[in-house]
């Protein structure tokens, strides 16, 4: 199988890591009716294709809102699929890591949305493993996340078949369908 990398799930993973350095640190919160003025969507809903939640989106928006209420006036907004701002030194001044304290309840929401983001893909995932299962492959293995990636570690010896096979690449070109459009055949690590 090709090795291929899920871009919206290594980019939202990049941005929590991000995120986490931020906002982390923080032991006060505020909470979004004091800081936005709107409300934020509770619930996480995948696109289905690695793409970013509604509420991812809208939790970086209430960040960067908190973060200008509370004293980084310059915070710009997310880009529309939430990707992180370049504002690193925006909050590098001591008065731009109060703010971050400040607004860690934000923080906090973006890193459980990134969370459960990361749950429905790597479901997805699993489902292409008993996919493979049904088609001939009894011991294909389940899904690991491994650097910021869901993939398969596949052991020839272990697992009794070549996954460069062309009867195992054909089995995983069937299964494919159960992954979102578009993603491609999974991630391999192929081990003796």
């Amino acid at each position: 199988m090709p090795i291929t990398q899920r871009p919206g799930v290594l980019a939202v993973t990049v941005g929590l890591l991000l995120l986490t350095a931020a906002c982390g640190s923080g032991t006060s919160s505020s909470s979004p009716s004091s800081t936005s003025g709107t409300s934020s969507t509770s619930g996480t809903s995948s696109s289905g294709t690695g793409g970013e939640s509604a509420a991812y989106v809208s939790d970086k928006l209430g960040q960067a809102r908190c973060l200008r209420a509370h004293g980084v006036p310059n915070y710009p907004d997310p880009n529309a699929s939430g990707g992180p701002p370049n504002a690193k030194q925006l909050i590098a001044s001591p008065q731009g890591q109060a703010a971050v304290r400040a607004c860690s309840y934000w923080g906090n929401r973006i890193h459980n949305d990134v969370a459960a983001q990361n749950q429905a893909v790597m479901g997805e995932y699993v489902r292409f493993a008993q996919c493979m299962r049904a088609h001939g492959l009894p011991n294909f293995p389940d899904p690991v996340y491994a650097e910021w990636r869901v993939e398969f570690v596949l052991s020839a010896s272990q697992d009794g078949f070549d996954a460069h096979s062309p009867g195992v690449l054909a089995k995983a070109r069937q299964c494919e369908s159960v992954l979102p459009p578009g993603s491609g055949l999974p991630s391999v690590k192929v081990t003796s």
